[in-house]
């Protein structure tokens, strides 16, 4: 841009001393060479001043693209901790999903089993009360043949001694049944018995 201005100033200044120093047609060329003179350098101006705008926004395009991208960095830290905190949340989750299921597991097998159990002891009570009962009596055979004696012995003694004494009991005598005076009378029918 320098380079273009310099040019032509040494352009204009050529042309002014080639030129001369005097009035007339020739000073019209002079004073248009001289307005545009200062137009160019207004628009050097004009044109230094946009760059340094042009500058300032771009430093400042430059300064809010690094917030932004510090923010973003920002941003992606706090989305890897979420991230990493749900990947935990999940494992402990799964971890206690599989716990469940084998307890699940075991509680259904333990069910089974006690019923299982139950069923078999249910089963089982009545066969190991017949035996515990057969091996009761086993050993009692002895004592209930002494038993046995005994009683025999006591039910035909004249004197017991457990028992209580017998009462002598009158036998009951058999009378005839009254008849009626149309029946004839049978004497060897009534007696029972010897006569």
């Amino acid at each position: 841009m320098k380079k273009c201005w310099l040019h032509r100033v040494l352009w204009m200044a050529l042309v002014l001393t080639t030129m001369g120093c005097g009035g007339g047609p020739d000073q019209r060329l002079v004073d248009v060479a001289m307005e545009s003179t200062a137009r160019q350098a207004e628009q050097n101006q004009q044109m230094a001043e946009l760059q340094q705008q042009v500058a300032g926004g771009a430093r400042q395009l430059v300064e809010a693209d690094s917030r932004a991208r510090q923010e973003l960095a920002e941003l992606q830290r706090e989305l890897r901790s979420d991230q990493a905190e749900i990947g935990r949340q999940r494992d402990a989750l799964e971890s206690e999903r599989q716990q469940i299921a084998k307890d699940r597991y075991w509680d259904s097998i333990l069910g089974v089993s006690i019923y299982a159990g139950a069923g078999i002891l249910a089963c089982l009570l009545p066969l190991l009360l017949c035996g515990w009962l057969l091996h009761a009596t086993r050993d009692k055979h002895g004592t209930d043949e002494a038993l046995a004696e005994l009683l025999v012995e006591e039910l035909t003694t004249d004197r017991p001694m457990l028992l209580p004494r017998r009462q002598s009991v009158q036998l009951l005598e058999h009378q005839p049944p009254l008849r009626s005076a149309s029946a004839p009378t049978d004497h060897s029918t009534d007696t029972i018995g010897p006569a």
